[in-house]
């Protein structure tokens, strides 16, 4: 006899091979809507950005040269300092005296350097002691551009300390004073006429 041969049954294509299930995840939060924040965090996040905004105005709007705190400008500091710079050997300016004496002693000792405007800036300063000090240290920032604004700055800030300058008339008044000598009277005319530029030679032979 003939073995007898099995033939396996083909399977149904329409039979679908069915797959795991999908796992469901945590849950997604929706997109967070305007009207889902918090008031007081919108609060917050226009505070910073109105903040950071104030910041860039300021630094885009200030001034290029302007040295914070410092009196003198950009230019003025700019000035390399020279090797050999020295401080005029002239008396400290306190306030208290003439300042147009005092102006005209460091321009005469500066005359021995070759100063650049700057230089004589900050050089000039360094003669101040006290109230003068003090006051260079009140001025705003860059607010000297060059020496000749100091000057002014200086002059004005101290008129009330300028000497009287005598006149031609004052001397009229200068007399010799009793129990004092020809000798220390002509010194005392002579001393006060040295103060008078007008005073001609022929003035002061009528005068003395």
């Amino acid at each position: 006899m003939q073995p007898e041969v099995i033939v396996p049954e083909q399977a149904d294509p329409t039979l679908a091979i069915p797959r795991p299930e999908a796992v469901p995840g945590p849950a997604q939060p929706p997109p967070a809507q305007a009207g889902d924040v918090p008031p007081q965090w919108l609060a917050r996040l226009e505070s910073l950005q109105k903040g950071l905004q104030d910041v860039q105005h300021q630094v885009m709007g200030a001034p290029a040269k302007e040295q914070p705190g410092i009196p003198f400008t950009e230019e003025v500091m700019a000035d390399e300092l020279p090797v050999n710079c020295r401080t005029p050997a002239i008396a400290e300016y306190d306030g208290t005296t003439d300042p147009q004496e005092h102006l005209s002693r460091f321009e005469n000792a500066v005359l021995l350097h070759r100063y650049t405007d700057g230089i004589k800036c900050r050089v000039f300063v360094t003669t101040f002691a006290r109230a003068a000090q003090q006051w260079f240290n009140q001025l705003p920032p860059a607010v000297i551009g060059s020496f000749r604004e100091f000057r002014s700055l200086f002059l004005h800030q101290y008129t009330s300390s300028r000497k009287h300058r005598k006149t031609k008339l004052s001397l009229f008044s200068i007399r010799q004073k009793e129990g004092e000598s020809l000798k220390d009277y002509l010194l005392r005319f002579n001393t006060a006429a040295l103060e008078v530029p007008s005073a001609t030679r022929k003035f002061l032979q009528v005068t003395g």
